[in-house]
Parts: structure tokens; C-alpha cells; sequence
């Protein structure tokens, strides 16, 4: 055991004494932006960051840190220094490209981490295998992939594209279309200003809107919370829970297997149809005029007006009116 004590102490030393330990050499260069219309950024396990900023200039700064590992080059300070002073960044006609080291040696050296400002109405392409990734004020189109890189969008103008394995995806304030896929992350979003398509296969959908866009969002086995919908909603859960509150303007769809169902809407008119195979199906705060049983509703609230219409299989489904 003192042997074991000694070797442990000895191989700390050894690393803190290492000088490609920790070692990160930020970096920064900028040029006109006359002529570019996108930006392209690719990292690995490198984390992305872009703002808006002069209008006429992009600049793009950052770091490149020594990795730590087994696998790492006995060279890699000096790797790193070398790409510091000349990050990986190319101008192809109107597009910008950041990418990682080109060289294989180099990326087991090294992580790059970029920070970007470019013109708001720059149209943004971001590719992160585990680094996360943050956008905000882009009024171009943004497209954002990761394989399990945490992704955060803030007040994106043009359509917006996410894709992501595993990571976290976060989103406030959105002006135009948003479409989001996802295979087992969570999905949060504040503000939507536009339509919105979501896809996840067992990650959780959370969104707020301030806008009329239409939802059409669907999930393996996570639940489903709407608020603030004025469109059109189509909400499909293999299994999980689904809440929606706003006021409907055009139609309602929304259909899970096990879970249950909660609807509130602002006020009538509406017509309702709502059905479960074995919970309970209630009204909350109207009458409605129509058929009612303990397993089904169909009929109209007021006048009758834009279709609600909720299915369950097993989980039971409750309507608030004017709450």
C-alpha cells in the first residue's frame, strides 16, 4: 500500500509538472465581411460560440487547449502553439469554414474551441460531435447539429434547424420556423414566435410561445407540455403525458397510448372530441352541447368553433375551459 502511495504521489507530480498540462492559447483574427453570406463551423469535442457584431467585419477568436490522456502526442504543446498561429479557417467563395485540425495527430493533441462574431444576417451552419454549441442574435437561417454537445439558441430571426443524439437543447426566442429532432435528449423552449416541429425519441418537449405558429410535435415515451399555442396543433406521445394551454384558432390533435391528457383553453367556442379506452373524460368550467359519457365527449362548447380533438388509450383526459 505505501509502495501504491509513493507511485501515486509521484505520477501526480510528474502531471502537474508537465508544461502541455492545462496549456490553452487563445487565438483571434478578422477580415472584411464583403461577400460572405455563410458561416461553417465544424469542431470536435470543441465547444462553438457565435454572436452578431459589426456589420461590416467577422472576427473569429478563440482557443486551442492541450489535451490530457494516454493517447495524447509528447509534442502536443508544440502542436498546439503551431495551430494557434494558424487556426484552421478558410474562405471558400461567399462561406467562411472553421474547422478542426485537418491532421489526425494534431486532433488528438488538441480541442479547438471557437468564439464568432459575425454580421446578424449571417446564415449559420454548426456541426459539434461533444462540444456544445451557443447562438444568439442570428437573424439569418441557423442550423445546428451535435451528436451529444449541449445546444442553447437565443433570439434566432430566420428558420432554425436542430439536430442532436443526446445533448440538451434549449431555445428562447424565436422568430421563424424552428424544427428539432432529437434521440434521447430533453427539449425546452421559451418564446416561440413561429412554427414548430419536434421530433424526439424518448427526450421531453417544453415549449412557450408568444406567437401563432403551428406545433406539430411528436415523442417515443416523454411527455408533452404546449403553452400559449394560438395555431394549429398536431401532439403525438407513444406513452407519455401531454398538457396544452392556449387558445385554439385552428384545429387540435393530440393523441398518446398511456399517458393522460390536460387541455385548457382560454374561452369557447370550440367543439370537442375527446376519447379514452378505459380513464375518464371530463369538461371543466362549460357546458357542452352534445354527447357526453364517462369515456367520451363530442360536441360543441358555445357555438362550436375550432375541432379539439384528444385521444388516450388508457390515461384519463380533462378539458379546463376559460382558465
Amino acid at each position: 500500500m505505501r509502495i501504491l502511495a509513493a507511485l501515486s504521489v509521484i505520477f501526480t507530480l510528474a502531471l502537474s509538472a508537465s508544461p502541455a498540462l492545462a496549456q490553452r492559447l487563445p487565438f483571434e483574427t478578422s477580415f472584411d465581411a464583403a461577400g460572405i453570406s455563410t458561416l461553417d463551423v465544424s469542431t470536435m469535442r470543441g465547444k462553438i460560440h457565435i454572436v452578431p457584431g459589426d456589420a461590416n467585419r467577422i472576427v473569429v477568436g478563440g482557443a486551442v487547449t492541450v489535451r490530457i490522456g494516454v493517447n495524447v502526442p509528447l509534442n502536443a504543446l508544440e502542436l498546439a502553439r503551431k495551430i494557434a498561429a494558424n487556426p484552421p479557417i478558410e474562405r471558400a467563395g461567399t462561406t467562411v469554414r472553421l474547422r478542426p485540425p485537418a491532421d489526425a495527430t494534431e486532433r488528438r493533441a488538441v480541442t479547438v474551441n471557437y468564439e464568432v462574431r459575425v454580421p446578424a444576417n449571417t446564415t449559420v451552419v454548426s456541426v459539434s460531435d461533444s462540444g456544445e454549441t451557443t447562438i444568439a442574435g442570428i437573424t439569418g437561417a441557423v442550423d445546428v447539429r451535435t451528436q451529444s454537445g449541449a445546444i442553447a439558441l437565443e433570439r434566432i430571426g430566420g428558420a432554425t434547424t436542430v439536430s442532436t443524439g443526446s445533448g440538451a437543447v434549449d431555445v428562447e426566442g424565436t422568430r421563424g420556423p424552428l424544427k428539432v429532432a432529437t434521440s434521447s435528449s430533453a427539449f425546452t423552449a421559451r418564446g416561440l414566435g413561429g412554427n414548430l416541429h419536434a421530433r424526439t425519441m424518448s427526450g421531453a418537449v417544453n415549449a412557450s410561445f408568444d406567437g401563432g405558429g403551428d406545433v406539430d410535435v411528436a415523442t417515443g415515451s416523454s411527455a408533452i407540455r404546449l403553452s400559449g399555442v394560438q395555431g394549429a396543433v398536431t401532439a403525438v406521445s407513444q406513452s407519455g403525458r401531454i398538457a396544452i394551454e392556449g387558445k385554439p384558432a385552428r384545429a387540435w390533435a393530440t393523441t398518446t397510448g398511456s399517458g393522460s391528457i390536460e387541455v385548457a383553453v382560454a374561452s369557447p367556442p370550440l367543439s370537442i372530441d375527446a376519447t379514452s379506452g378505459s380513464g375518464s373524460v371530463e369538461v371543466i368550467g362549460a357546458r357542452v352541447d352534445g354527447a357526453v359519457s364517462k369515456r367520451a365527449i363530442n360536441g360543441a362548447i358555445g357555438n362550436g368553433g375550432p375541432m379539439v380533438r384528444l385521444s388516450s388509450r388508457s390515461g384519463s383526459i380533462r378539458i379546463n375551459v376559460g382558465r
